[in-house]
């Protein structure tokens, strides 16, 4: 369980910048093209409000989300969802205190007992 907490830690510690897909989105495509939230949100085919939120990094991107910027970017739905899922792991472990954890004892050292 080491190997757990070690690994936990250094993605701590490392460098690793993670981006919120909404920041990605405006400063990738937004920005650049001069796009307004509302023509970003008509060319979706979703609520102004929800695509507000977003690009102001105050919701999640979905997986519903992801799939309509693929096929309005030449970005793959899996990508958009990988940088949801690091930047929601950045967040969690610097919430989570390893010390609130009590880790269980791996099967393997449990099945040679």
């Amino acid at each position: 369980m080491n190997e757990v907490r070690n690994d936990y830690l250094a993605a701590l510690e490392a460098d690793v910048i993670t981006m919120h897909p909404g920041e990605y989105l405006t400063l990738s495509y937004v920005e650049p093209n001069k796009i307004s939230p509302a023509a970003l949100a008509e060319g979706l085919g979703l609520p102004l409000q929800e695509v507000e939120h977003l690009l102001a990094e105050e919701m999640d991107l979905t997986a519903e989300m992801a799939v309509r910027l693929e096929l309005a970017f030449d970005r793959s739905a899996e990508s958009w969802m990988a940088m949801q899922a690091a930047h929601s792991l950045m967040q969690a472990r610097q919430k989570v205190d390893p010390a609130s954890v009590r880790p269980f004892a791996r099967l393997s050292q449990v099945d040679a007992a």
